[in-house]
């Protein structure tokens, strides 16, 4: 099999991207990778004072935790305050949104209820309305903007009291040379695949274009290309933001979102631009 048999093949991966031109080449892709984030965290004196106070008085009923990296910074910083913290936490309904943050819990020792597939907020907030009760108070971790206001809406409007927590941010990488380098091939009509981790990879990813003037020109760029989600959560946000999706790694991993990729881009990409495909 020829597989990606020499397609351009942009990347947006961060934390694993020496990984991820290594797939591509694998699969016989050319990569580029240009990272579109960067994780800051956020002061959390302010949010653990308050959220100690609350766990203290028994004021808190569950708590959710939405991404592995938030899970981790968070409870490393509240045990540092206290280990007994840890163990107050062990008596509330705990809940992940995915394996990600179950494998994070379970470093500190504490166990969760993991939603349903495919993991996205919206299964978040199906299972913090069944399972909680009007005037119950639910704390949900961030992870790297804010809480979507819909679903906040929809639990305030149940009778829950919902705090949402900040812990990180997703903010532009310091070295934004290989992201400009990006949006000018995208725009360009010089790449076919387009691999997505995230959905804030391509939330930033716009974003830069926007900043560069180049918005309009990505975005048919996109168009052109072959563009393909690690899993539910990562589509539904690319979703979103206008961005179709054409091709969705399952199980939700990336050595399978490249294989998938190499798969079915190269017939995907003669067959609906037969044209521009080579």
């Amino acid at each position: 099999m020829d597989w990606f048999a020499g397609l351009r093949v942009l990347s947006l991966e961060s934390r694993r991207a020496p990984e991820m031109a290594t797939l591509i080449e694998k699969y016989q892709g050319v990569p580029m990778v240009a990272p579109s984030l960067a994780e800051q965290k956020l002061d959390l004196g302010g949010v653990l004072d308050r959220f100690e106070a609350e766990l203290e008085a028994g004021r808190v009923d569950a708590v959710a935790f939405m991404t592995g990296g938030g899970t981790r910074l968070f409870l490393r910083d509240l045990a540092a305050r206290d280990p007994r913290h840890l163990e107050t936490l062990r008596g509330l309904h705990l809940v992940a949104r995915g394996t990600k943050p179950m494998q994070a819990l379970k470093t500190f020792g504490l166990g969760a209820v993991s939603v349903s597939r495919p993991h996205t907020w919206r299964e978040v907030q199906a299972h913090l309305l069944d399972t909680l009760k009007p005037g119950q108070h639910a704390v949900m971790l961030e992870y790297g903007e804010a809480a979507p206001p819909a679903m906040l809406r929809e639990l305030e409007a149940a009778g829950l009291r919902v705090t949402s927590v900040p812990v990180y941010r997703c903010i532009f990488p310091e070295d934004t040379a290989p992201l400009a380098r990006a949006v000018e091939a995208t725009a360009a009509g010089d790449l076919d695949v387009l691999l997505l981790s995230s959905g804030t990879q391509v939330l930033n990813f716009l974003t830069y274009a926007e900043s560069l003037g180049q918005l309009g020109a990505v975005r048919a760029g996109l168009r052109r290309m072959v563009v393909a989600s690690i899993g539910p959560a990562c589509s539904e946000a690319a979703g979103e933001l206008g961005v179709r999706i054409d091709l969705e790694a399952n199980p939700h991993k990336m050595g399978i979102l490249v294989r998938t990729a190499a798969e079915h881009a190269p017939g995907l990409r003669e067959r609906a631009w037969p044209r521009q495909a080579g």
